[in-house]
């Protein structure tokens, strides 16, 4: 049991995109989305960069060719931006 734990810890914190966008922000602060429950501006604050985030990710996952042009295109969309042709 203590060995599934800690493949599941290592597998969750182990430098993957989880940890850098919802564990631990580029300032060190941890859990930074935990402010924005009494914090109107922080929580805007963190919706935009994590919109910012989601489609700098869409991009180099498309260039990458891990993404299709049609969920490309839905990301962009959903944040506001025209598809790609």
């Amino acid at each position: 049991m203590k060995q599934l734990f800690a493949v599941l810890i290592l597998g969750l914190g182990s430098g993957c995109q989880f940890y850098r966008n919802v564990i631990v922000d580029e300032n060190g602060k941890v859990l930074p989305w935990r402010g924005h429950r009494d914090n109107p501006e922080a929580k805007v604050r963190w919706d935009e960069e994590h919109a910012k985030w989601k489609i700098e990710d869409a991009h180099r996952r498309f260039d990458a060719g891990l993404m299709d042009r049609y969920r490309y295109n839905q990301i962009r969309q959903q944040n506001g931006l025209q598809p790609v042709r």
